[in-house]
């Protein structure tokens, strides 16, 4: 038999309907058994149960189409039905013919380009005397398709050309139809977004002039979704013209900026009165409608303790990959210490909310008071740090996710002077390495609920280490059942495992784990510990905003858990 020309859909059903099933008779009948009798045992792939209950004649038609599939996709060509019994019964036999198992005598690479060729993995070897196999045939047909799809050929056709059945071999060649080359042209956005045009086309990877990538275009939803100030109105679309695609996007603001307020009520642990602790956030996102961010945050952690924040990112500087970032913070410690960092840092960004970092960091540690009475584990010192960091997150919703991952990540080195507070006595330089790590995931659980593993961490290595420098962790965000930053450490990890019932798009009510361990080498004598703390809150959206409360429990040095200790925050969110 020879066969001129056929593309793949079409070879197989001419094969099946040349050698196919016998027509089943049609009519209603009660609840009956198929019973399949095959003429030979079949070993190359397990085949359908002897019997199968059906209803009616439409079922039986659909059962032994499905067993047809099944030969078919295995190479048996010539399987059919060979001969059926009577409907009377309430017993139906079926007689399946399966007949040999086709096989390639030879698949020929044909037209299709060594390039493509190489790109996909074929080798004619691959198809020489090998069996048959359907779904081998259209995941090599699938291939093709998607890297010329992917090149700037979205027309490209492929078939199979002179086929020939001989016996049980089947020979054939690849015709491979490339299509006009179709270039990228014109990113036309739809809707009210004021946001900088360019911002959008660096986010999501668009650039005019490019080759027509279906791969890229499938990404383009899932960049959108990255971007927190922007929201889809319906999916992109893509128009085409003669050589050239123009990209539909129906965008609208999202509100994103946002003013988040928490008041903390604990007890104090000396006098037991009530002490009400605040942490108040601005966080403003794309104001200027160049994709920026600027932040400010105020916290008054304990009585006499205080804490500001200030941050500013500008993305894709001179409409370049490039974006600056610079960061600011000064901590007060009631009348004992005070710390200041300065961070300015270069930002190059990959496609979607993925980017690279190097910056350098000033740290200021400074003793309040008369040296008299400053402790021996606090010092004046000056700290010039050069580093590198990576930021990477794929979440479904920024702001209530249900699957997805982040990974924070930066490793920085440099030298710290210690001032000396002997007049005469030479100040002391060391080197310092510090290592910071915050990563979590997303496992979607059920319809409506979430787990969320996390990882915090930090490492802080220096000969010279002072209480003043170090890490503190504690509180809402690191380590909850604990007083805002009321655990020094030299190096921590913290570990979280969090279930959380999504009740609307940002609500959720939530249990949470945290596990840490931190060591303190500032002491004479280092300390160490494994703390660890436990609750519950609830997040819950309402016209004037997100309110949330937490309530969580903690225990350290192996002390019993004190329900009177308990931490209750209470927050407020208000997005415009």
């Amino acid at each position: 038999m020879y066969i001129e020309h056929l593309n793949l859909n079409y070879f197989l059903k001419v094969c099946a309907i040349c050698f196919g099933f016998a027509t089943i008779p049609l009519g209603g009948y009660g609840q009956k058994v198929l019973a399949l009798k095959y003429d030979q045992e079949i070993t190359s792939f397990e085949p359908p149960l002897f019997s199968k209950t059906i209803s009616d004649s439409l079922s039986a038609a659909l059962e032994l189409k499905s067993v047809r599939d099944q030969f078919l996709a295995e190479g048996f060509l010539t399987a059919g039905v060979d001969r059926m019994g009577s409907f009377d019964s309430d017993t139906v036999e079926v007689q399946i013919y399966t007949g040999p198992k086709f096989k390639w005598g030879l698949l020929r690479s044909g037209n299709v380009p060594e390039e493509t060729l190489s790109k996909i993995g074929f080798r004619e070897e691959l198809y020489f005397r090998e069996p048959l196999n359907q779904k081998q045939i259209q995941l090599l047909f699938e291939k093709l398709l998607n890297v010329s799809e992917n090149t700037g050929y979205p027309f490209a056709q492929v078939s199979l050309d002179s086929v020939q059945i001989e016996q049980d071999e089947i020979r054939a060649t690849l015709n491979f139809q490339k299509g006009d080359f179709v270039k990228i042209d014109s990113l036309i956005i739809k809707g009210d977004l004021s946001t900088n045009r360019k911002y959008i086309e660096n986010f999501i990877g668009f650039k005019k002039g490019d080759p027509y990538n279906q791969k890229e275009l499938r990404n383009i939803p899932t960049r959108l979704k990255e971007i927190p100030f922007v929201q889809t109105i319906k999916p992109y679309e893509v128009g085409m013209r003669p050589g050239m695609a123009d990209i539909y996007l129906y965008l609208q603001p999202r509100k994103s900026s946002n003013f988040d307020g928490i008041l903390g009520v604990l007890p104090d642990p000396v006098t037991g009165d009530i002490l009400f602790t605040g942490d108040v956030k601005l966080n403003l996102m794309n104001a200027l409608k160049r994709g920026e961010t600027i932040k400010l945050q105020w916290q008054r952690l304990q009585t006499q303790t205080s804490q500001l924040d200030i941050q500013f990112k500008y993305p894709f500087l001179f409409n370049t990959p490039l974006g600056v970032d610079f960061k600011f913070n000064l901590y007060r410690r009631d009348t004992t210490f005070s710390q200041n960092r300065l961070n300015v840092g270069l930002e190059y960004y990959f496609l979607g909310d993925k980017r690279l970092r190097v910056f350098y960091e000033n740290q200021g540690a400074n003793t309040i008071g008369n040296d008299d009475f400053i402790s021996s584990d606090l010092a004046d010192s000056q700290t010039n740090l050069f580093g590198l960091g990576a930021y990477i997150s794929d979440l479904d919703y920024r702001f209530n996710p249900r699957k997805g991952y982040y990974l924070d990540a930066t490793a920085a080195t440099g030298q710290k002077e210690v001032i000396s507070r002997e007049e005469g006595e030479p100040n002391q330089v060391s080197d310092i390495y510090n290592f910071n790590l915050d990563g979590g995931y997303f496992l979607p659980l059920f319809k409506r609920s979430a787990i969320h593993i996390r990882m915090q961490g930090g490492m802080f290595l220096n000969e010279n280490m002072f209480r003043n420098e170090i890490y503190r962790i504690g509180g809402l965000k690191t380590l909850r059942g604990f007083d805002e930053q009321a655990i020094f450490a030299s190096s921590f990890a913290i570990g979280t495992i969090e279930y959380r019932f999504i009740l609307e798009q940002n609500s959720n009510l939530f249990l949470f784990f945290d596990q840490a361990y931190y060591e303190d080498q500032s002491l004479e004598v280092a300390v160490s510990d494994t703390p660890f703390g436990f609750g519950a809150g609830v997040n819950f959206e309402t016209n004037a905003g997100i309110f949330s409360l937490t309530y969580a429990l903690g225990s350290q040095f192996g002390n019993n858990i004190s329900f009177r200790g308990g931490k209750v925050h209470f927050g407020f969110t208000s997005f415009f």
